[in-house]
């Protein structure tokens, strides 16, 4: 993107609502959702509508970073992803979709994070970590198809086709471990992203799938790998400019492992501090306010002990993705609405 646009697009959007460039960005951020959609249909999907209000079982990883409202006096929360209400419908439609907002309580105002952003999400029965590279490389080869076609608003915004083609799939992966190894970090460390863009650029500036994540740092649902249980079969696809784009396992169906893998995880722990801030449970004890969290997983639970179906599914930052197609290096400038807590209209 040229440098005097992408400067340009980190204003607010009540400011360039009549331009020509946020126009553009529009466009290519239309033919992005489409593209998933079109890909989700011709391959079977069934597209679902989750809540955007929820309990519990809305939130990613951390729970810190949840937002709470209230709903005539009881306690919910902004959804941050489908995920688990997608899962609930597998034993009905044995591919399933959706495009939603993540809202996510992030106190910065940077270059990489927004507090609202679309998220592009699939789960599928029988599926597996490379079936789950399958449909992601899919999913983009149809999206940077879609952008191909707006050469107007590709030209206005000084994207070249070579950039887009040098997005295309398939791409390199290689595991944590590998990761760590490179950078030399701890093992359990989290990538940064400065570190996640050296492992890109290491790549050839290209696309890299990184796999089999330690067990702790990750998802509690995330399937636990059987022949090593310190990683989990998961994937991260980091982007150039934005880094980790896209979140991606295999599902635990065991219901034993998967309520001992909640009741012993970091988010339950979390969850029990902002259970404590509700009204009427300020009184209770630890142990009271933890199974009250598991408790607000039941109706997942109940799902996977009636349905224990092997699936995978993954999150894909919509936003993120536009960033690197447009090779800019702030997310502010990918989408028609990107909101952080400085620019609200």
């Amino acid at each position: 993107m040229k440098k005097e646009i992408e400067q340009k697009l980190i204003q607010r959007r009540d400011n360039l609502i009549d331009s020509d460039e946020l126009a553009a960005v529009a466009v290519l951020e239309s033919e992005l959702c489409f593209g998933f959609l079109e890909y989700c249909r011709e391959n079977g999907f069934r597209l679902i509508n989750p809540p955007h209000l929820t309990r519990a079982t809305g939130s990613c990883e951390n729970f810190d970073t949840i937002f709470r409202t209230d709903v005539q006096e009881v306690p919910v929360y902004l959804s941050q992803t489908g995920q688990l209400y997608l899962e609930g419908f597998l034993h009905k439609f044995p591919r399933t979709c959706c495009i939603g907002s993540s809202f996510r309580k992030e106190e910065r105002v940077d270059s990489r994070h927004a507090i609202e952003f679309s998220l592009l999400e699939i789960e599928v029965v029988n599926c597996t970590l490379p079936d789950l590279r399958g449909y992601a490389e899919g999913i983009i080869h149809q999206m940077l198809s879609n952008f191909s076609r707006c050469k107007p608003e590709l030209d206005l915004l000084g994207i070249e086709q070579g950039w887009l083609d040098s997005l295309e799939p398939p791409y390199n992966k290689i595991t944590y471990k590998q990761a760590i190894e490179t950078l030399g970090l701890k093992w359990g460390s989290d990538l940064s992203s400065e570190q996640e863009q050296t492992l890109v650029k290491q790549n050839g500036f290209k696309p890299l799938f990184v796999t089999h994540y330690p067990q702790e740092i990750k998802f509690f649902n995330m399937r636990e790998n059987r022949e090593d249980s310190s990683v989990v079969n998961s994937m991260d696809m980091l982007m150039p400019y934005a880094g980790e784009s896209l979140g991606a396992a295999e599902r635990e169906e065991d219901y034993q492992r998967l309520s001992r893998r909640l009741e012993n995880s970091d988010m339950l722990k979390l969850m029990t501090k902002a259970i404590r801030k509700e009204p009427g449970m300020q009184e209770k004890s630890f142990d009271e306010l933890k199974q009250e969290g598991m408790k607000r997983f039941d109706w997942y639970m109940e799902q996977v002990k009636k349905y224990p179906l092997q699936h995978a599914g993954f999150g894909f930052g919509g936003n993120r993705f536009f960033q690197s197609a447009l090779a800019a290096k702030d997310i502010r400038v990918a989408g028609s609405y990107v909101v952080n807590k400085d620019n609200l209209m």
